[in-house]
């Protein structure tokens, strides 16, 4: 399954690049199964890290497809790892922090906390690079409300703590947003 999702995945992301780097789109999903893969050996939960950003941000793909090709569990885990590009961002924002604190599941804050920890990796990165030009690329520029956000999620994951991704991305929140928390 994990060896078909990987597949699947790097075909619905070919072309694609990361924002605003010459990245290849597949490396962000493909590093978010690596670190849900250190806290499961789910391979249902490591195949939706995978394809966790599939339907949201390519084109002709559905969760039906997904549910077909990967089974209920799958598909679910990537409905609720995937934001409605329809609201507005801190509507969509919003929704994500209450739904982990509230009504997200182990397995649902395992995708969540390896897509998150992916993508403070990456901001540390690039933030270490080009600074608070960063922001910028973005549809939110304001540096407060990302780290308003990053620090939300946190406390959503709260149930994760004794993980050391958990530890990781908590530091990396601290290192990139400690002037504006």
């Amino acid at each position: 399954m994990l060896e078909k999702a990987v597949i699947f995945a790097a075909n619905a992301h070919r072309g694609q690049k990361r924002k605003g780097t010459s990245m290849p789109y597949i490396v962000h999903p493909m590093e978010v199964a690596v670190i849900a893969s250190g806290m499961t050996d789910d391979i249902e939960i490591i195949s939706a890290a995978v394809l966790h950003d599939v339907v949201e941000d390519c084109d002709g793909y559905t969760f039906t497809q997904l549910e077909q090709e990967f089974g209920n569990k799958v598909a679910s885990l990537v409905a609720m790892e995937s934001e409605d590009k329809s609201r507005t961002w801190q509507e969509r924002k919003q929704h994500t922090v209450d739904f982990l604190k509230n009504e997200a599941t182990f397995e649902m804050k395992i995708i969540a906390l390896a897509d998150k920890l992916a993508n403070i990796r990456s901001l540390k990165r690039d933030f270490q690079k080009v600074g608070d030009q960063l922001w910028l690329r973005f549809n939110e520029k304001d540096k407060r409300k990302q780290g308003w956000y990053y620090k939300n999620v946190l406390y959503g994951l709260q149930e994760l703590s004794e993980y050391p991704a958990y530890e990781e991305y908590e530091q990396l929140v601290y290192d990139v947003f400690h002037d504006v928390l």
